[in-house]
């Protein structure tokens, strides 16, 4: 499933997309499901709190997709205080680090539980998952997946510990399209152990790391040593934690008092990025102006966006804010009307990318 398909089925007597809409689509599926790599939602919930309360997890919708309306009402036009805050880190590290790999991790609240190492193709690389259960199966690889076919077990020695090795091929979705999934076959190695009491790892390799040593190889270089997350905000609203990010680009923080009001900050594609004078126009419900404003010393778009929803005759209103870090790469935060527009432009500033 893409962000296209998403759309069709979310919409189907909906206008052409533009710009933004798939570029907001993208975010929302992003946020919500499994990315086309190897990553895989953890079976944990975990939960971060900015303030009090806990989060539940849910869907993270943006300005250009129809959202649930929150009851009761949530809290009014400039009554954000922002705090410090900084997303949780990865437990493990590998040293050496793999070359021409780089991390992007998925997690909930106290902690990423999913790091993906992938070279730039997106061919070759591995995925480890952190929990405090023994997982079940064979990552992707599942007994009863699309084309499934076991190759090979052999058993790798870690430490004082025996573990096996599965070693197998299926039927991979590389591309959805209207006439269904495009799948190539696809080999891949799955290695599982606890590595400590109550902390599970597990290793699925794609490409050249779907091989028995070249994993045995990855697990025994894994450390105890956190990694700070690859998107970052030095700043979030006081009572409202963290649902959800993804693939080390997308991050969705939530209201703990009203679940369905929440903000999300993403790096979209290159293809998905709107030129600074078309934001307005290419954006779903805008209802101001576009206001040319600066973030990081660089020119950046601003516009009032209608969410749309009525809640008790009140017509929820957000921000839509398009803009870069200093070295170009863009960023897109897109925050609720309980935000004013000093308070985005400032979270703006403290938002961080290290991929």
């Amino acid at each position: 499933m893409n962000d296209l398909t998403l759309l069709r089925e979310a919409g189907p007597e909906a206008p052409p997309l533009s710009l933004a809409a798939r570029s907001a689509a993208r975010a929302a599926l992003l946020d919500e499901i499994d990315g086309p790599g190897l990553r895989r939602r953890p079976r944990r919930r975990v939960v971060v709190r900015v303030g009090l309360a806990t989060v539940t997890a849910a869907a993270a919708w943006t300005a250009a997709v129809v959202v649930a309306a929150p009851h009761p009402v949530g809290p009014p036009p400039g009554s954000v205080r922002l705090v410090d805050f900084h997303v949780p880190t990865f437990p493990l590290s590998l040293d050496p680090a793999p070359e021409g790999l780089r991390p992007a991790f998925d997690g909930n609240g106290d902690g990423a539980s999913i790091a993906a190492y992938d070279d730039a193709s997106g061919q070759d690389g591995f995925t480890i998952y952190v929990g405090d259960d023994a997982p079940e199966g064979t990552g992707h690889g599942d007994d009863g997946a699309p084309g499934y076919q076991e190759l090979d077990v052999d058993g790798v020695s870690l430490g004082d510990d025996e573990v096996e090795v599965v070693t197998y091929e299926r039927d991979w979705c590389v591309e959805d399209t209207d006439q269904g999934c495009v799948t190539e076959r696809r080999r891949f190695a799955w290695l599982s152990w606890e590595r400590h009491d109550d902390q599970w790892v597990s290793l699925l390799g794609h490409g050249e790391y779907a091989d028995a040593e070249q994993l045995q190889e990855v697990a025994g270089s894994l450390v105890d040593r956190p990694q700070p997350a690859t998107l970052d905000v030095g700043l979030a609203p006081e009572g409202w934690s963290i649902r959800a990010y993804k693939m080390g680009r997308v991050l969705t923080l939530a209201n703990d008092a009203h679940e369905a009001q929440d903000l999300t900050v993403h790096i979209p594609l290159p293809e998905d990025v709107i030129p600074a004078g078309q934001v307005r126009e290419s954006i779903s419900g805008p209802i101001g102006p576009q206001l040319d404003v600066t973030v990081n010393g660089r020119p950046a778009q601003l516009v009032r966006v209608d969410i749309g929803y009525v809640v008790d005759g009140h017509r929820y209103e957000g921000w839509y804010l398009q803009a870069q870090f200093e070295d170009g790469t863009t960023f897109v935060l897109q925050a609720p009307e309980a935000f004013t527009k000093e308070q985005v432009l400032q979270m703006a500033e403290q938002v961080t990318y290290h991929p």
